[in-house]
């Protein structure tokens, strides 16, 4: 399983507004990007990790010590 030094810095950003429990179009909105690039982002952090569900990549960030805070003050 990969740690987070493998994952990109857009790939984390990505994580942490999934861990927010934003929607793809949310998290596209929200880092002006697109819903295809977001699905991109996720796929390739899926490769990376081998998690699965978002849930299962929750729980993977908090393991690798993502401030969970920091996701407070990103907008929906």
């Amino acid at each position: 399983m990969a740690c987070l030094s493998d994952l990109t810095p857009r790939e984390i950003e990505v994580l942490k507004l999934v861990l927010a429990g934003r929607t793809n179009k949310a998290i596209a909105a929200t880092i002006f990007i697109s819903e295809k690039t977001v699905e991109f982002h996720l796929h390739k952090i899926s490769t990376k990790t081998g998690l699965r569900t978002r849930m299962l990549a929750g729980m993977w960030e908090v393991q690798q010590g993502i401030d969970v805070s920091q996701t407070g003050g990103i907008p929906s």
